[in-house]
């Protein structure tokens, strides 16, 4: 090389520098290095074509190789875990549960253990580190909580032979309020509950408004308001005299009658009262959570769903109670839930819902926790296990009312703040005293012993008949019925008037609308001769639930018929 001018010196460099470059670089290196007219220049040109061609096919076969040892280290390689995060005890290790296992596992550096949350998913490699996050799991068996543990901890199961089992809260539902009978979605391996569903129907389905009920806008029960005061409001109200008496407090009452008579009235009136007085005394915020039952709802053909439901109104009431609120249990229609064997078609329903439902009752300790109510039209049907004193200590019944509360009752719905028509329109300053004047007129013709007022004829057993006369079925929900007939009278009177005004004196409104004496005894009439509110035949059962008779006093109970001028029967269709 020391013979090699300074330009072959440069050249030598110029080509020992190539490493690095493909081999087609490298050829068109060399060629364009020799002189353009070096003889083998040409030839070397002519050969770059194919050295060009071998080198592509070089390329794709290296790739080719490339793409088939990567799905063999696919095919070949060890399927990866899915466990599920549970808690970090120590830093850059993940306590994880597998196929049932526990694992106390590495974590790939790539991955942030701070972002796992309690609960999602994790990707586990053949060595058990976690290599990836999967998130949370969208499915999952589903249960119902039957106990709150403390802040992280939740018991499930139980139900139908299942044996309970402790979960824990995911990160999701941390800060979630859950309750008892709560239904959650848990993960494969029932060690986290990961999210709170909805229930098909909504726990507070029971829930009913209370208004704004003083005991003077419920008329006509003086008797068993009276009753309610004694057995209700003085043990709550005078707790310091009951434990001095060692008096024992009662846990629940029973209301008692004819339908319509203002059972349900009384006991919302009953839940404001009380709730009322207790704010007063306490001086804490406390509200009324009344729970309106109705007694076939909770009726299910389905084994153990009955008692399941039980079971969730007593829970929903003793956690309202710890909420702050004062629950009331409202049973209407309770023979159909707590009867007897004898009085059902679901005997086998009850012979297992009335043991539960008397459980349940021996595990409050007294109105303080919940007041319980029931309510029945047929009091002699209910299991008198349920009746007994410790458990529905009070029966009070709920008459229908007399003429005194016939009056009171009729002036709750006709207010003074109701237009009216007539003579009671011309008498504004008086107004107060010509309602009482209408009113009085009315319930005493109403209450009269008078041959069209005749309604029942009942035969007895001892062969003695008794005519029942309509204000011996009055109630208030009659009463209410009467007036809102009269109102829609009026109204439509109103309406024609209008018309006629706006034709004669140019759209001013006609004089006297309102409700007149008339509009309410037709109101009447109508009221007991359609027969909306009672049975369309004459069978006994239908017609016991309206009266006060002992049914096995009654052998027969049949509606009057009214008579020609011949004293012929008129046609059943014509009649009550």
């Amino acid at each position: 090389m020391e013979d090699q001018s300074p330009d072959d010196l440069e050249k030598y460099g110029a080509v020992s520098g190539m490493e690095g470059m493909s081999i087609l670089q490298v050829f068109d290196s060399i060629v364009w290095s020799l002189p353009v007219d070096a003889p083998v220049r040409g030839e070397l040109l002519a050969l770059r074509e194919g050295i060009a061609d071998q080198e592509q096919m070089v390329i794709e076969a290296r790739q080719m190789i490339e793409k088939l040892e990567e799905v063999i280290k696919k095919v070949t390689s060890p399927a990866n875990r899915i466990g599920t995060f549970l808690d970090s005890p120590v830093r850059d290790t993940a306590h994880i549960v597998v196929g049932g296992a526990d694992y106390y596992c590495n974590v790939d550096p790539r991955i942030k253990i701070r972002d796992l949350k309690k609960g999602t998913r994790v990707l586990v490699n053949e060595a058990y580190v976690i290599v990836g996050d999967l998130g949370f799991e969208t499915g999952g068996p589903v249960t119902q909580i039957t106990e709150v543990l403390g802040k992280d901890r939740l018991r499930v199961g139980g139900e139908h032979g299942m044996q309970s089992t402790i979960l824990q809260r995911s990160a999701e539902l941390a800060k979630t309020v859950l309750k008892t009978g709560d239904e959650v979605r848990v993960d494969p391996g029932y060690r986290i509950a990961l999210e709170a569903l909805a229930r098909p129907e909504s726990r507070e389905h029971f829930l009913d408004h209370v208004p704004e009920l003083p005991w003077e806008k419920v008329g006509g029960q003086d008797h068993a308001l009276q009753a309610i005061k004694d057995a209700i409001e003085l043990p709550l109200i005078h707790t310091e005299l009951f434990e001095k008496f060692q008096h024992a407090t009662p846990k629940g009452f029973l209301l008692y009658g004819p339908p319509g008579c203002g059972k349900t009235l009384i006991g919302k009136a009953t839940a404001f009262n009380l709730t009322k007085q207790l704010r007063e005394k306490t001086g804490e915020e406390m509200r009324e959570y009344f729970m309106h039952i109705k007694g076939p709802e909770i009726l299910n053909m389905w084994v153990g769903e009955s008692e399941r439901m039980v079971r969730e109104i007593f829970a929903t009431a003793r956690e309202k109670r710890r909420e702050g609120y004062l629950p009331f249990l409202f049973i209407d229609e309770a023979e159909s839930i707590l009867g007897t064997r004898r009085s059902s078609r679901y005997s086998n329903i009850l012979s297992t819902l009335v043991p539960m439902f008397c459980s349940e009752m021996d595990g409050i300790d007294s109105l303080g926790d919940v007041v319980i109510i029931l309510a029945s039209n047929r009091a002699d049907l209910i299991d008198p296990a349920i009746l007994r004193p410790g458990r529905i200590d009070r029966k009070i019944k709920v008459n229908r009312p007399d003429s005194e509360g016939a009056r009171v009752i009729y002036r709750i719905y006709l207010t003074d703040d109701l237009p009216y028509e007539g003579v009671l329109a011309k008498e504004a300053a008086g107004l107060h005293s010509a309602l009482d004047r209408m009113v009085e007129r009315l319930v005493d013709s109403q209450f009269a012993r008078r041959e069209e007022n005749k309604f029942l004829e009942v035969t007895l057993r001892s062969g003695r008949k008794e005519t029942l006369y309509r204000s011996d079925l009055i109630s208030g929900a009659i009463i209410a019925s009467i007036v809102d007939r009269a109102k829609g009278t009026a109204i439509k009177r109103a309406i024609a008037n209008r018309a006629v005004a706006a034709n004669e004196i140019d759209g001013e409104s006609a004089v006297g609308e309102g409700i007149s004496e008339t509009d309410l005894r037709l109101a009447f009439e109508a009221e007991f001769t359609e027969n909306d509110i009672f049975p369309p035949s004459d069978i006994t059962e239908d017609w016991l639930k309206l009266t006060d008779y002992n049914p096995e006093n009654v052998v027969k109970i049949a509606p009057v018929r009214p008579r020609d001028d011949h004293g012929r029967a008129t046609h059943p269709s014509a009649v009550v």
